[in-house]
């Protein structure tokens, strides 16, 4: 394995030509990787792509602690069920608290009470299995970042019309990734983060992190995934040209590299450094440009 401090070093201290082919080269092989996962996802929803949206969209609102659970639960309420139910917002709601478990518990709110008479009379509608409430992950979140709020939040994005595989797919610019996730909670939730009527906050809106975050993970993997299937390629160019759009990502493993001075403009930049981190973790020196390049230095 290669001293990986070095690696980082030589990224920042290399000219700027050599340095964005092998960028591009790990943003290629990231969106490849992703597009596969999409693909797996695609295979095991029968080739049906709304439920693959419905699933993927579910898996990105839940990251990076309840992505599991988030995928779980849109296997348990399929899309077909939240379209059928799209028209009533307290609904869609009430399928997916309901169906979470995290409604199964002794309440005296009225407007929880309500939601759990409600999935009640869903959940033998739609012959619903209920999750263990201990699957979601609870401690350690920021309050916004919650499984109820963003359970919530993604009942407000299943419910709004415009919300389709057909429109993620126009997408084209960070302007139209805004415009796509702008959804706003019920009532009852502008002033409550968690399911006791008590707890005061705010969980109205999906944060501009968030969104850039679903920009970043879903809307790119759907529309590289869909234009390989597709044999669009003008849409898996749109993807990656999404991503110059998107702000820069900060985080441990990006910070890594930007610490020692590698420049990093976009989410293009970005999600090819983590793609670099992921492999550095894993000592998988052989598949990298920067790691085959010092081994021939030291041969």
């Amino acid at each position: 394995m290669m001293e990986r401090g070095l690696c980082r070093e030589e990224l920042a201290t290399m000219d700027s030509l050599r340095r964005t082919k092998i960028l591009e080269y790990e943003l290629v092989q990231r969106m490849l990787r992703k597009s596969r996962r999409v693909l797996e996802v695609w295979e095991s929803c029968k080739r049906d792509w709304n439920q693959t949206l419905h699933v993927m969209t579910a898996y990105a609102m839940g990251a990076p602690r309840n992505s599991r659970p988030f995928e779980e639960l849109a296997g348990v309420v399929s899309y077909v069920a939240c379209m059928k139910e799209r028209n009533s917002h307290r609904r869609v709601e009430a399928l997916l608290l309901g169906a979470s478990g995290l409604l199964d518990d002794e309440f005296f709110d009225d407007y929880i009470v309500g939601l759990q008479e409600e999935y009640d009379y869903l959940r033998h509608k739609y012959n619903l299995r209920t999750m263990n409430k201990s699957s979601w992950c609870r401690g350690g979140n920021f309050p916004a970042g919650g499984p109820v709020v963003r359970i919530v939040q993604w009942a407000a994005l299943v419910a709004k019309e415009e919300f389709s595989m057909d429109s993620l797919m126009e997408i084209k610019s960070i302007e139209d990734v805004e415009r796509m996730f702008a959804v706003t909670t019920s009532d009852y939730w502008q002033k409550r983060f968690k399911i006791d009527g008590k707890t005061a906050g705010a969980c109205s809106h999906l944060g501009r992190d968030k969104v850039n975050m679903l920009a970043i993970n879903l809307v790119v993997p759907m529309q590289f995934a869909y234009g390989a299937v597709m044999g669009r390629e003008e849409l898996k160019a749109r993807a990656m040209d999404l991503l110059e759009r998107i702000p820069a990502e900060r985080n441990r493993l990006v910070s890594r590299w930007t610490g020692v001075g590698v420049p990093a403009c976009s989410a293009y930049d970005t999600q090819a450094l983590i793609e670099l981190s992921h492999k550095c973790d894993e000592g998988r020196c052989e598949e990298c440009p920067l790691g085959k390049q010092r081994k021939r230095a030291l041969e």
